[in-house]
């Protein structure tokens, strides 16, 4: 499969198919701390980044087999709104698959357009989105966005989805040692949040190998931080330690390098999100390291498997 990956366990959707919108780094932000990587086209064009009627059949074909997935998620190598079909696929999903949700992964950059929120209004149920700080200057350290987006545009977006439809809300904020951590910024952030009034505001922090030199939080400090600002609905999710559900596969090596091209991954979460033995995926790990399909890196005294840029 080209454009849709997995399922695969996400610490906050369960068994989550992706779909990927846009090409490997297409994206309106070039953050720091990104698990997939530097953006290499840093851009606010909306347009038809991959043919829209390729991603629409691989569902077609890949969920009328009934398999187990929780929900179909629009995350993937970039930003998924900047393509101009994410509405015909929503309308696709709700028309052949009502029963299964849809959830949203964004940055927030595009949520102030009317055409982004008519696309969001088409059927999607869950958005998570980003908001990882209040000030101007922190936003533009830690999200590095395309000219033209700013802080308040992120904001107004926000609001919009919020006022404008009835989907449901997870706003995400990833927190990085030095930049967006600090008293202040934490009480800017949490100001936001109380406006907004989101179902579940969501903590994180780095916990993969970032596309820059950035450091995570302890546990000690993400829960530090949900004492500060006090918002009732809120889940530390750094630390999460869900319970992975067990999924076939037919063959473990391009399952793996689908998971991996997209996220870096340890053995032991390789193993859980595919349903295999550890002992199964090592060797089919050994095999796509030897054929320079995938690499070894390290993140925080931790070993992650990561697809090669090639692939």
């Amino acid at each position: 499969m080209k454009y849709i990956f997995g399922p695969v366990f996400s610490r906050r959707l369960g068994l989550s198919l992706g779909v990927d919108l846009v090409p490997f780094k297409v994206c309106s932000m070039d953050c720091v701390y990104c698990e997939v990587g530097k953006t290499t086209l840093k851009t606010g064009e909306r347009k038809e980044y991959v043919p829209v009627d390729e991603v629409i059949k691989e569902l077609s074909d890949f969920l009328s087999r009934k398999p187990p997935v929780d929900f179909v998620t629009f995350s993937g190598f970039g930003e998924p709104t900047l393509n101009s079909g994410l509405g015909r696929v929503v309308e696709f999903l709700k028309t052949r698959f009502r029963n299964i949700p849809v959830a949203l992964l964004t940055n927030s950059s595009l949520l102030f357009r009317d055409d982004v929120i008519d696309e969001i209004k088409k059927g999607i149920d869950l958005v998570l989105p980003s908001f990882d700080a209040a000030s101007e200057s922190v936003f533009r350290k830690i999200n590095r966005p395309v000219e033209g987006i700013d802080v308040e545009t992120v904001k107004r977006g926000l609001f919009r989805l919020k006022n404008e439809t009835n989907v449901r809300i997870w706003l995400e904020t990833l927190f990085v040692k030095g930049i967006n951590d600090d008293k202040d910024e934490i009480n800017r952030i949490g100001k936001f949040v109380f406006e907004l009034e989101p179902e579940r505001w969501q903590i994180n922090t780095v916990v993969r190998p970032p596309a820059y030199d950035t450091h995570s939080l302890s546990e000690v400090e993400l829960k530090r931080i949900k004492e500060i600002v006090g918002y009732p609905f809120t889940d530390v999710i750094g630390v999460s330690s869900a319970r992975r559900k067990k999924i076939p596969v037919e063959n473990i090596k391009d399952e793996i390098l689908d998971l991996v091209k997209r996220r870096p991954c340890p053995v032991e979460e390789i193993a859980d999100a595919l349903g295999l033995l550890k002992e199964e995926v090592e060797v089919a790990i050994d095999a796509v390291v030897r054929e320079k399909r995938a690499e070894f890196v390290y993140y925080g005294g931790k070993k992650y498997l990561k697809g090669r840029e090639e692939i």
